[in-house]
C-alpha cells in the first residue's frame, strides 16, 4: 500500500522539483535585476533600494510559514517532492489535498494512502492536482481583460452589486473546502464507528477559535506584529489538536 511513497520520494521527482525551484529562482532574480536597474534609472538612491530589498526579504519569510507547515502536513501522504513543486508555484494545501483525494476516489480507492492507493493511483492524483488548477491561469491569460471590462460596466450601473457578487463567489469557494471537512465529520458522528476519533470538525473549530483569538489581540490590544503570525499559529494549533484527539 505504501509502495507509492517510493515513487513520491524518488530521485526523479527530486530532480523535477529542483528544476522548478531553479526556474522560480532565476525568474525572481531576473525581476529583481530589472527592478534595480529601473530604480537606478529613475534616480532612486542605491541605499534606499538596498533597504527595500532587505525589508522585502524579511517580510517574505513570515508569510512563507503557512506554506512550510502545509508541506509538512502533506508530506506523509503525498511525499515530499510533489507537494513541494505544487506549493512552490500556485497550489494551496486545501486544494491539493482535495484534488488528490478526488484522484484516489475516481480510481475506486477510499482516500489518500488508503488500501489500494498504488503508484498508479498516486500518478492519477498528480494529474488531477495539476490539470485541475491550470484553468485559472488559462482564464487569466485569455479572458482577464474581458472579465475586468464586464466588472467595470457593472460598477458603473450599480456600484453596490459588485462587492456582493465577489463576496458570494468567495463564500461559495470557501463552502467547497469546508464541506469536505464538515460533512465527513458529521456522517462519522452518526456512523457506527466506536472508538474512531472525529477529527475534521474539531480541528476546524480549534483553528477558527485560534484565529479569532489572535484577531482580538491584534484589534483590541494593538498587537499588530501578530498579523504576520496569526495564520501560521492557528494552523499549528489545529494540527496539535488533531494529534491530541487521536491519542
Amino acid at each position: 500500500m505504501k509502495d507509492y511513497l517510493n515513487v513520491a520520494n524518488s530521485s526523479f521527482l527530486a530532480v523535477l522539483g529542483g528544476l522548478v525551484f531553479l526556474f522560480i529562482l532565476s525568474q525572481s532574480t531576473l525581476f529583481l535585476l530589472k527592478a534595480w536597474r529601473r530604480g537606478v534609472h529613475a534616480g532612486i538612491d542605491k541605499e534606499k533600494l538596498k533597504a527595500a530589498i532587505r525589508q522585502s526579504v524579511i517580510f517574505s519569510i513570515i508569510p512563507s510559514l503557512p506554506i512550510l507547515i502545509s508541506l509538512v502536513a502533506m508530506a506523509p501522504v503525498l511525499g515530499i517532492y510533489f507537494p513541494w513543486i505544487r506549493l512552490s508555484i500556485i497550489g494551496s494545501a486545501p486544494y491539493e489535498l482535495m484534488a488528490a483525494d478526488v484522484g484516489a476516489k475516481s480510481m475506486g480507492v477510499t482516500g489518500l494512502g488508503a488500501e489500494g492507493y498504488t503508484a498508479a493511483v498516486f500518478a492519477n492524483s498528480m494529474w488531477i492536482m495539476s490539470l485541475g488548477i491550470v484553468w485559472g491561469l488559462v482564464i487569466v491569460i485569455f479572458f482577464l481583460n474581458r472579465i475586468q471590462g464586464t466588472i467595470s460596466k457593472a460598477k458603473k450601473k450599480d456600484a453596490g452589486w459588485v462587492p456582493i457578487m465577489i463576496g458570494a463567489l468567495f463564500a461559495g469557494l470557501l463552502s467547497v473546502f469546508l464541506a469536505d471537512v464538515i460533512a465527513p465529520s458529521i456522517l462519522q458522528l452518526f456512523a457506527d464507528e466506536v472508538g474512531k476519533p472525529v477529527l475534521g470538525l474539531p480541528v476546524l473549530l480549534v483553528s477558527a477559535v485560534s484565529m479569532g483569538f489572535f484577531g482580538i489581540l491584534i484589534k483590541k490590544f494593538k498587537m499588530n506584529r501578530l498579523q504576520d503570525f496569526a495564520l501560521s499559529f492557528s494552523m499549528v494549533f489545529g494540527m496539535a489538536s488533531a494529534v491530541l484527539i487521536s491519542l
